[in-house]
């Protein structure tokens, strides 16, 4: 894990300058997030450094975001091993029992919408034409891309015939489309699950997606960040009553980032995208529109495993946590129609398990330091 003290006016105030396309829609996006912890217990329950990290969004050639308005102070930025942004927040060292603790920050998100390209199979390109420093950085086996025989097995037949990566991509969109059952879980799956079950929310779909991609060399890595939309509106309690999640106006949401020569990076939204056509759903990937925001990405770091061991941390303990993720300007004016037939089916947890997760790698960051 890689760490660096950074200014922290510099974090709070700066802003890459998001420069419009010709015709390119630009929206800006401000939401509250806030947590609330509840110690139910007798006995306090200790906060450190480790117990407090908050993400923040990815700034990038078509969004920039800051945050303001922090309760307590920003006091470190650091970086995980897959370059996504971090900062801890300095909050009291102890929850005594019967108290609850509230912390909340905002976030300011300018987000343009981008130039969809023209995707044909005619155009298409082999796998020898990915960059080899691709190959090696984007197909390894890693904690959440894992894989059995039988999923490399069926990503070798999805291969067969096929000469070109968006022949190979469309082949596993199909199959996927036709085989997995869109269904929500409070914390990720491993892929091998997915595949067994055949059962699975976005970023189940989209991690199974990305093991059969890298398993025959094709670079890929999950993405997370946020749709905005004024029709989402929901109150969901999970972890054995632990974690309840309110949202308006927004919801979490996973999809896969593929590189197919020669259009290079493409996001493919196996949930959202409103058709289940392989090339269509690549084409119409909401990822190009601006009420859709990048927050982080993975590719090396275990994010199914860190899901886990914070659902385990907080349904063994006497904390209990609820957070609100409410935006306070900007709408999208989107026709979410299949947004709203899957409901509040986006990331599990939405927001907490991006807090969880970092705080489980702070923790782990530290322990390698030692």
């Amino acid at each position: 894990m890689r760490f660096k003290v950074a200014t922290i006016l510099f974090l709070l105030f700066s802003t890459t300058t998001v420069h419009a396309a010709l015709g390119a829609r630009t929206s800006r996006y401000v939401f509250r997030s806030t947590y609330a912890f509840e110690n139910r217990g007798d006995e306090p329950y200790t906060f450190t450094d480790d117990d407090t990290t908050i993400t923040l969004f990815a700034s990038n050639k078509w969004q920039s975001a800051s945050v303001r308005n922090p309760s307590h102070e920003l006091v470190r930025e650091f970086e995980d091993d897959d370059g996504n942004s971090l900062a801890i927040m300095d909050l009291p060292e102890t929850l005594d029992g019967g108290v609850t603790m509230v912390f909340s920050i905002e976030y300011v998100i300018d987000s343009q919408s981008r130039e969809r390209p023209v995707i044909t199979y005619v155009e298409a390109g082999p796998i020898s034409n990915i960059p080899p420093s691709l190959v090696d950085e984007f197909t390894s086996e890693t904690e959440t891309f894992d894989r059995n025989e039988e999923i490399e097995a069926l990503a070798e037949e999805l291969t067969s015939g096929q000469s070109t990566v968006l022949g190979v991509v469309t082949r596993m969109i199909y199959w996927i489309e036709q085989n997995v059952t869109y269904t929500n879980f409070d914390v990720p799956k491993y892929p091998h699950e997915t595949w067994s079950e055949l059962k699975g929310d976005c970023d189940d779909q989209a991690i199974l997606l990305i093991s059969m991609l890298r398993s025959v060399g094709i670079p890929a890595l999950l993405q997370v960040g946020v749709v905005f939309s004024d029709r989402i509106e929901g109150d969901k309690t999970s972890w054995e009553g632990h974690l309840t999640i309110r949202q308006e106006g927004l919801g979490w949401h996973g999809w896969a980032m593929v590189y197919v020569p020669p259009w290079g990076w493409l996001p493919v939204d196996l949930t959202l995208s409103g058709t289940t056509e392989p090339l269509e759903l690549i084409a119409s990937a909401p990822e190009y529109e601006s009420y859709v925001v990048t927050a982080f990405n993975v590719s090396s770091e275990p994010y199914i495993g860190e899901s886990r061991s914070a659902r385990e941390q907080i349904t063994s303990s006497d904390i209990y946590v609820t957070v609100e993720d409410v935006v306070i300007q900007g709408t999208s004016g989107a026709d979410w129609t299949k947004l709203l037939y899957i409901g509040m089916g986006l990331v599990a947890g939405g927001s907490f398990v991006v807090f969880v997760i970092y705080n489980e790698r702070r923790k782990r960051a530290k322990a390698e330091s030692l």
